[in-house]
């Protein structure tokens, strides 16, 4: 469900800135693992970041994101091999029926049948259908596990971890982890007004190892369009990605509580080139582009409201909590995405300012 974060501002970012059911128990190779009381679940959500690399089932998932005005809602068959083989395919809604996306490591294939097209991409925290948080270390950093009951979740028992932040006290995440397995179940993330962003629930999962290996090859059908997709570079590999953005880039002085950076990109949409520099805090994500084209960011017929700041004329529009932030500077044209008040990214831009 890491595509359920605000793909459409991202996407209209990027657009703008280019211009115009199973059996309940698990068998006798699963080993159970005693439960953990007490309300530091800390020791939960490690035993749920490890349980990937042990553990294989198939399941259906059910996910649902929140939008302005109505939801999206997806479903999937998930089948997974220990350590880090998985295939998500797309059983509803029926425009995605029949897509499906392979995942081997950080490496993802997504191959659409319809348009005879195969993307492959590089991102860990975009691709894994299966991982607990983006990173451990800094969920750890910012935010406290709380164990808050036992519910049921596609006939398992679960234990239910709420992930609560450091600065706000405010709950980001509920998690329901398998009492035998601790493999998610179900997962809720909040924006911070507290409502719902989305929300992702096993309706049945089956544990086994006997998972043919063709489902997870990656090779191109025949006949089909191999494409190159993102490919995110992590902090320590960053300056050597800066440059091919053909510019001098521009990274913020200031920071939300928590956030750094996490990773980065360039790409070309039409012939022009977008360094996109994404932000996270373990659970949350920002994103920073800029290009070089000075151009007039178009909103795809959104409606976009004015601001202004530090003698600068900024747009932005709001899907929901999510919101974008769009100006120029120097030549440069920028557009900060992220779950926050229009408050707290004006300060972000500011920072950004040369």
């Amino acid at each position: 469900m890491r595509s359920v974060r605000p793909a459409r501002l991202l996407a209209l970012a990027l657009l703008a800135l280019s211009g115009p059911a199973a059996a309940a128990t698990p068998p006798p190779h699963v080993t159970a693992i005693a439960p953990i009381a007490g309300p530091d679940a800390r020791p939960l959500i490690v035993e749920a970041v490890a349980a990937p690399k042990h553990v294989s089932f198939v399941g259906q998932l059910s996910a649902i994101r929140s939008g302005t005005s109505r939801a999206f809602a997806t479903i999937t068959k998930i089948e997974h091999r220990a350590p880090d083989l998985s295939r998500r395919t797309y059983l509803a809604p029926r425009d995605l029926y029949g897509q499906y996306v392979v995942s081997r490591g950080a490496m993802s294939w997504d191959v659409n049948p319809t348009k005879k097209q195969v993307v492959v991409s590089e991102n860990k925290g975009a691709v894994d259908p299966v991982a607990v948080v983006d990173d451990i270390a800094l969920v750890d950093s910012n935010y406290r596990a709380v164990r808050t009951g036992t519910d049921d979740v596609a006939d398992r028992r679960a234990d239910v971890v709420d992930l609560v932040s450091r600065y706000t006290g405010e709950r980001a995440m509920r998690l329901w982890l398998d009492a035998q397995t601790h493999i998610v179940l179900a997962k809720e993330a909040y924006h911070g007004d507290g409502s719902l962003a989305w929300r992702t629930r096993f309706d049945d999962i089956r544990y086994t190892d006997q998972i043919p290996a063709q489902v997870f090859s990656s090779d191109i059908p025949s006949g089909f369009q191999s494409v190159r997709g993102r490919s995110y570079e992590q902090p320590q590999s960053l300056p050597s990605a800066v440059p091919d953005a053909g510019f001098a880039p521009v990274t913020p002085k200031y920071l939300p509580d928590g956030f750094v950076l996490v990773g980065a990109d360039v790409s070309n949409n039409n012939g022009v080139k977008n360094l996109h520099l994404v932000y996270s805090d373990g659970i949350r994500t920002l994103s920073l582009f800029q290009n070089a084209t000075g151009r007039e960011v178009d909103f795809v017929g959104l409606q976009s409201h004015v601001t202004s700041f530090e003698g600068h004329q900024a747009h932005y529009v709001r899907d929901g909590p999510t919101t974008l932030l769009a100006w120029r500077e120097r030549k440069l044209v920028f557009a900060v995405v992220g779950d926050l008040d229009l408050k707290e990214l004006v300060s972000i831009a500011i920072s950004v300012v040369p």
